[in-house]
């Protein structure tokens, strides 16, 4: 039987993310008998009902507030694709309900929501997934297969390096990226995808050290009549010792649009290396390409790999979830994506003291 869908975020327009990557994905032949859109809610009456309208569904399943999507008894999975400040308030409904739910990534803006939505869900005993959905990547999964097959031989270090010349030039539907409080910038959104696909690959840090910078205060944008004030990271560091003994580095930059945006990620073996290049350091959405170097006297082999069948990889993540994981720990739960933020939370005190921080036991 197909699981009953239901979305909150799921606007009219066809180019917003949800529609393009999560009805994207939920309508490829891979995924239409296996889900079914059975309601959607949004901000308001009006927008719920022009929704409802583009995607084929009753009135009466166009909902405004996240109570009436909670309580609908056709709706198995609740899906959270909306912006990071409303999660907590938007998914609690759903996981006191006992509702499986998909929360985007990040989960929540700080630790004590993170804590109220893990005993909601323990509460309400439904199942819990987070949208860190690089690791369902095709991409990925080639690398954690060499990886795991002994091709590179012991891992001795990784390094991560990129930069992103369109995220401080977004349209003003955004602006909230830019205030350091509502923790939507790229020390938690990139570089916890990132991250956690590094940590999916090679295990965790032991230990780290974390730098976050703010170089541009104020931002000039062709969508904006006024200069745009900015107090969150453009610049974030990270590096430290994993678990393996590797060392493992990771540099992120919001640059001007006179630098390319790009990225760069090698994982270096005994016996053989890994490459990651890609336009984009949104790997989540946008995968690199992969390249194995095989040894000495070799060169940079490409590796053919299978395309995610939509935009944005998240059919992959829905996959597993209906079907089951192909890949152990491809899927991330609730505890998992806690993790993710304690490490996060980890580099910002590293950042603010200089101080050398751990996060896999938890306080």
């Amino acid at each position: 039987m197909a699981i009953g869908i239901g979305i909150i975020g799921l606007s009219a327009s066809p180019t917003a993310w949800v529609s393009r990557g999560h009805m994207g994905a939920l309508r490829h032949p891979r995924l239409s008998s296996k889900y079914t859109l059975k309601a959607l809610a949004t901000s308001s009456p009006s927008s719920a009902t022009a929704a409802a309208e583009t995607w084929g569904l009753p009135r009466e399943a166009a909902y405004h507030t996240p109570d009436q999507i909670a309580a609908d008894k056709n709706v198995d999975l609740v899906v959270i694709g909306v912006k990071l400040p409303l999660h907590r308030d938007l998914a609690l409904p759903s996981l006191r309900a006992g509702k499986d739910v998909l929360i985007e990534w990040p989960l929540a803006t700080n630790m004590e929501e993170i804590d109220e939505l893990r005993q909601a869900a323990r509460d309400g005993g439904g199942k819990v997934w987070v949208g860190l959905q690089a690791r369902c990547s095709p991409v990925i999964l080639k690398a954690k297969e060499i990886i795991e097959n002994g091709i590179l031989g012991k891992i001795i270090s990784t390094s991560i390096v990129g930069t992103d010349s369109t995220l401080l030039y977004l349209p003003p539907k955004f602006d909230y990226e830019h205030d350091k409080k509502n923790r939507a910038d790229i020390s938690s959104i990139t570089s916890g995808h990132i991250l956690d696909a590094l940590c999916f690959l090679l295990g965790e840090f032991e230990a780290l050290t974390s730098t976050s910078h703010c170089f541009f205060p104020l931002i000039e944008t062709p969508h904006h009549s006024a200069s745009v004030p900015r107090d969150a990271p453009d610049s974030f560091m990270v590096q430290g010792v994993l678990s393996n003994g590797a060392v493992a580095s990771l540099s992120l930059v919001l640059a001007t649009k006179d630098t390319p945006s790009s990225i760069s990620w090698i994982i270096t073996g005994e016996k053989a290396s890994l490459k990651f290049e890609g336009p984009n350091i949104n790997i989540q959405m946008i995968p690199p390409e992969l390249f194995l170097h095989a040894g000495a006297g070799k060169e940079w082999e490409k590796m053919e790999i299978t395309p995610a069948f939509a935009f944005g990889q998240v059919g992959e993540l829905y996959e597993a979830i209906a079907d089951g994981e192909k890949t152990k720990g491809c899927l991330v739960d609730l505890e998992g994506a806690a993790l993710r933020h304690r490490m996060l939370e980890a580099c910002a005190r590293s950042s603010e003291s200089g101080t050398r921080e751990t996060y896999t036991i938890e306080a």
